[in-house]
């Protein structure tokens, strides 16, 4: 999610005080790092974290990596949030973790919050007061699109400047999931075609497409290995799934020929 995760790291650099006041207990690299002042007058530190359906490396283990860096270096407390984007992405984290020791007690310990925007409602997100993350509002679950889309239209309208209108309906526009709701905000917004960023729109939406087209042959790579080989192994599941088209192609082209697993993959 190369460009969308760009899109989502300007929108969050962008409107730092919304994205801060939003995430509950602030009232003001890694993805994002802001410091931030609590209610009471403490300050500590807001990591802030996107991530897609896939991740090379374990969200847990980078999380490891990052939050000790910060906490050394910053000094301050610290507040890490991963936000999950897509649907079934970050099912399995429970954000809670540890290592123990040989008596089986915990001998290192880390949590951060997590949220699934893709569990989320509509309606909750649309509750908030900041205006910013309504254009995350595409990722989240929308019974009624007719009546939620142009609400956020009406609202993200109301950002007097017009630049950082033009960001919030760009953002909001590249992150719809699926042309029925597109094409029904582009008709909302068709006055306001000048405020968009069209090429970065365009970008965005090839990119979704390509990569759209590369997690379906990654299914069917997939497929065909177990078909050939039974059961995978983690880690093989986990390279294929990070492999870019090309690559899949060549393995998919070996597998009948290939007398074991590891023939698959060698080069």
């Amino acid at each position: 999610m190369a460009e969308t995760d760009s899109l989502l790291k300007r929108l969050v650099s962008t409107f730092m005080l919304d994205f801060a006041t939003w995430l509950p207990g602030t009232t003001v690299a890694v993805d994002q790092v802001f410091q931030v002042t609590l209610a009471n007058d403490r300050e500590l530190l807001l990591h802030l974290e996107f991530q897609g359906r896939r991740s090379q490396e374990p969200m847990q283990w980078r999380m490891l990596e990052y939050m000790p860096r910060l906490a050394y270096t910053h000094r301050l407390d610290l507040e890490s949030v991963v936000m999950y984007i897509g649907r079934g992405a970050g099912a399995d984290d429970t954000g809670i973790y540890q290592v123990n020791g040989f008596d089986g007690t915990p001998v290192l310990a880390w949590r951060y919050r997590v949220i699934r925007l893709w569990q989320m409602q509509a309606e909750a997100l649309m509750a908030v007061r900041q205006v910013a993350p309504l254009a995350l509002l595409g990722q989240t679950q929308m019974a009624q699109p007719e009546v939620i889309l142009p609400a956020v239209v009406t609202r993200l309208r109301g950002v007097a400047d017009v630049t950082l209108r033009g960001h919030l309906l760009t953002a909001f526009l590249a992150l719809l999931p699926d042309e029925e709701m597109i094409s029904m905000v582009e008709r909302l917004l068709e006055e306001d075609e000048w405020l968009l960023e069209l090429p970065y729109l365009r970008r965005i939406r090839a990119e979704g497409h390509a990569e759209g087209r590369r997690e379906g042959e990654a299914e069917v790579l997939l497929r065909q290995l177990r078909v050939r080989f039974g059961a995978l192994p983690e880690d093989v599941t986990t390279r294929i799934n990070a492999a870019d088209a090309e690559t899949l192609l060549r393995w998919s082209e070996r597998i009948l020929s290939a007398s074991t697993l590891d023939a698959v993959f060698t080069e």
